[in-house]
């Protein structure tokens, strides 16, 4: 249907979320339909919206499909021109899908919003930072919600919240369904540059989020595994031969936060690079130019960053960054 968005929201045990969700979006004043993919929950996650929201789309996986495939299978569902990513465990804000919606009338584009952790006042993100290392973080991340309030195109969206027409989802393949959690929405991002889109953070679009940022052990893992992924996915041979020097300093800094999360880190970015190394990936092809004029050539200072050493590091690891990212474009 022209205009219409289809909104999907994949669940695994999310019941304590929905009410408030799926509320917040019934009152958006725009044409849409709310489309929810269980990944097999175990909490009455189903009975709940049945219950108490008839309307709703509910599709049932039958198991746990991760992140992506259950997105992919709700917009096989999806009936409208646009689709709307939308975590459970957010409530969003008035006229939040009409500002995210207006600016996919023009070309090739992608929207984000403006994600505010839910009880604070301060950002999670606003849209992300993609390093051309294959790092990935939260942009404005702790910052005051106050700032970011220009639309601004930025090297990644968050997953948390985006959209897009549903006919360039699925021209671009969707999601990788090889990434059963995290770094998915990164691995599209560098593919929709790839692909000539660009991504537009839309500060009128707002979305509070119940975030916490942890990286545990076995996050590490998922984390890492996807981020070899990726960079395997997009880089020929030379751009790492090119690429050396930061694909090392990357590899000393994860390795550091490993090391932090004790003898279970160690294993789990081990365990991360043999099967992000050796997994099979299929190569994306496209204006290659445009991947790396949308990367980022820095990594934040103080997101992970605990003391003065740390931050010192980071400093001069983006020194090197600057430099050999410089060499590549």
């Amino acid at each position: 249907m022209k205009d219409k968005a289809s909104i999907i929201i994949v669940t695994y045990n999310s019941k304590r979320y929905l009410k408030s969700c799926i509320g917040s979006i019934m009152k958006q004043d725009y044409p849409l339909e709310i489309i929810v993919v269980d990944n097999h929950s175990t909490d009455g996650t189903v009975e709940f919206v049945k219950e108490n929201f008839p309307s709703v789309k509910i599709i049932e996986a039958g198991e746990n499909l991760g992140y992506g495939a259950g997105n992919n299978l709700g917009v096989k569902h999806a009936d409208g021109e646009y689709i709307v990513i939308l975590n459970p465990d957010t409530v969003v804000e008035k006229d939040w899908l009409k500002e995210l919606i207006r600016p996919l009338k023009d070309g090739k584009v992608v929207t984000t919003s403006k994600i505010i952790i839910y009880g604070d006042s301060v950002i999670n993100a606003c849209g992300h930072i993609n390093h051309f290392t294959g790092l990935t973080f939260a942009r404005g991340l702790g910052e005051d919600p106050t700032t970011y309030q220009k639309p601004e195109h930025v090297s990644g969206f968050s997953g948390c919240c985006f959209a897009l027409r549903r006919q360039d989802f699925i021209n671009l393949g969707g999601f990788d369904e090889n990434f059963f959690t995290y770094n998915e929405d990164s691995d599209l991002s560098w593919r929709m540059h790839l692909k000539g889109f660009s991504i537009l953070f839309v500060p009128t679009s707002i979305v509070r989020h119940d975030y916490l940022l942890k990286v545990p052990s076995e996050k590490i893992y998922h984390l890492e595994k996807n981020r070899y992924m990726i960079l395997r996915k997009y880089l020929s041979w030379k751009h790492f031969l090119l690429l050396f020097p930061s694909l090392m300093v990357a590899e000393i800094l994860t390795f550091g936060y490993a090391l932090k999360c004790g003898w279970r880190g160690i294993q789990y970015k081990l365990k991360a690079i043999k099967e992000g190394l050796t997994v099979k990936v299929k190569k994306v092809n496209g204006d290659r130019d445009n991947l790396f004029r949308s990367l980022n050539a820095t990594i934040p200072v103080d997101q992970l960053t605990w003391n003065k050493l740390e931050e010192i590091v980071k400093i001069m690891a983006n020194k090197i960054f600057e430099l050999n990212f410089r060499v590549v474009r």
